[in-house]
């Protein structure tokens, strides 16, 4: 009797192998039943800009030395744990790619039409995504690239951070000549509302952005110089203007697309004295030059009205590095429906600024550093307190000059010559306009080495420094054990921690 049951289940089993058609079984009746191009660029945006993990968004600010924790403090005293990329790989890049797919094998279908060109949709889309690539690899170091988001390659190579480089400057130029602002806007641009010819000045800014971060890599200055120029006179133009920046917007009313910051405990985290003694400068409160920023000793940065909710007030003697200063970050920032710098102004004429101190261009650099202050100023007043964005536009004249002056005095910080004196202000100013968006910041210090900040007292990683990169995701030694060794490889010191330095920071 048991072997008749058997056979009559076995048969069932086999005949469940044929073909048989269910009809609309597995279909939604709710959802949609094709993509939407717009959804999908809108949806890689939102998921790239929305996390709000510590991870993701606040350690940076540890290391650079913007925000203490006064509760939880392993990731302030640079803690080394493995930290997972599947957010960036999974969530974003792949929403990315797919949609690029779908548009490129349906670019004569009326849905694609209907949102815009398609090529200009691709491009933008791949701008994104080049972007993206940069922020990982400026994470880990080598990561996987070409090979990534392929479904039927679970074990894909890891590239050297150089050669990505190359690859994500190819890909700002390509996604940037194929977008033709003739041809009209696109749809589901959460960034520019669908104005593509902003997307190509950000492309450039981007271009000259990557090119820089080459710049510690002495067999690369000729390819960067070149590339930085093509992108500074491309016909498409570069961000000039506030009305180029490029934010982010979020909403308190949509829980998908609330500022990140604001889903922190607030009262976990202070501003760092660094922080507040460096904006205070010689102005500070019964301390005129602190022990906290020995080299960030000129007038007051009224920026600090901005980034603090207590600005000025220095009643507090707390150490450095270890706890804050009492001070918290400004309300107008911490907000649900704050928003976040993506790429602005200031930031392009910094790094125009710091390209002419290399001797990359010809461009004048008192008036790219000018225009730096000058527009920091007026882009956090106009997102964070536009009822005084006069008043930050006199202070802002005053205190540039002040800062040009820095930069031209060869001793100043003890620099001894005009060129790193010149990179001092660079990244000085650097550190503070890029606030609060921690991880360009870190970028940004690790290679120009400015200011010059000193290691939490008590740390928890092997050698005591500030942290250079993340570790790996644990996964990444076993499921791709070849691809995992070579990104190690390439590391100094060839360990995976987070104080081994990567390709570009060597």
């Amino acid at each position: 009797m048991k072997k008749i049951k058997l056979l009559f289940i076995a048969l069932i089993l086999l005949g469940s192998c044929k073909n048989i058609d269910f009809g609309d079984i597995n279909k939604d009746p709710i959802g949609p039943n094709e993509p939407s191009p717009k959804d999908m660029l809108a949806g890689g945006i939102m998921n790239f800009f929305n996390n709000g993990g510590r991870d993701y968004l606040s350690n940076p600010t540890f290391y650079i030395q913007w925000q203490t924790q006064n509760i939880y403090t392993s990731e302030m005293q640079y803690a080394d744990a493995p930290i997972d990329w599947d957010p960036w790989y999974v969530q974003v890049l792949s929403n990315f790619k797919k949609n690029i797919e779908y548009i490129e094998e349906n670019r004569n279908s009326s849905i694609v039409k209907s949102m815009g060109d398609p090529d200009n949709q691709i491009g933008v889309n791949k701008i994104m995504m080049a972007y993206v690539f940069k922020f990982i690899t400026d994470i880990y170091g080598d990561i996987p690239f070409s090979e990534a988001l392929n479904p039927d390659n679970p074990t894909p190579k890891y590239e050297n951070q150089i050669e990505i480089y190359h690859g994500i400057i190819n890909m700002l130029k390509e996604a940037r000549d194929m977008i033709d602002p003739a041809k009209g806007g696109i749809q589901g641009d959460i960034v520019y509302n669908g104005d593509v010819s902003k997307w190509q000045k950000l492309a450039n800014s981007l271009i000259m952005h990557a090119a820089l971060q080459l710049s510690k890599v002495q067999s690369e200055k000729n390819y960067a110089t070149a590339e930085f120029n093509n992108a500074l006179n491309h016909s498409a133009g570069v961000i000039e203007n506030l009305d180029d920046e490029a934010w982010i917007y979020y909403t308190h009313m949509d829980r998908r697309m609330q500022n990140p910051y604001s889903r922190f405990r607030r009262d976990d985290y202070f501003l760092a004295k660094e922080f507040t003694d460096a904006l205070q400068g010689e102005d500070k409160i019964n301390n005129p030059v602190t022990s906290c920023s020995p080299s960030y000793n000129h007038t007051q940065d009224y920026r600090e009205y901005i980034f603090s909710n207590s600005p000025g007030d220095d009643g507090r003697n707390y150490s450095c590095s270890v706890e804050g200063d009492g001070v918290k970050m400004s309300g107008l920032i911490w907000n649900p429906d704050a928003p976040l710098p993506f790429f602005t102004a200031s930031w392009v004429y910094l790094d125009r600024a710091e390209a002419a101190a290399r001797g990359w261009t010809s461009e004048n650099f008192d008036e790219l550093l000018t225009n730096a202050i000058v527009k920091s100023y007026e882009s956090l007043a106009s997102h964070y307190d536009p009822s005084n964005l006069s008043v930050y536009q006199s202070l802002a004249t005053n205190f540039a000059a002040a800062r040009v002056a820095d930069a031209n005095n060869p001793s100043y910080a003890n620099a001894n010559n005009p060129k790193e004196a010149k990179l001092h202000v660079i990244g000085e100013e650097k550190w503070v306009a890029y606030f609060p968006m921690g991880f360009e910041a870190w970028a940004q210090w690790r290679r120009i080495g400015y200011p010059a900040l000193t290691p939490h007292p008590e740390p928890l990683n092997a050698t005591g420094q500030i942290p250079r990169r993340y570790t790996y995701p644990s996964s990444e030694s076993t499921l791709n054990p070849q691809g995992y060794a070579t990104g190690v490889q390439d590391l100094t010191p060839a360990e995976d921690r987070n104080d081994s330095r990567i390709p570009w920071d060597k």
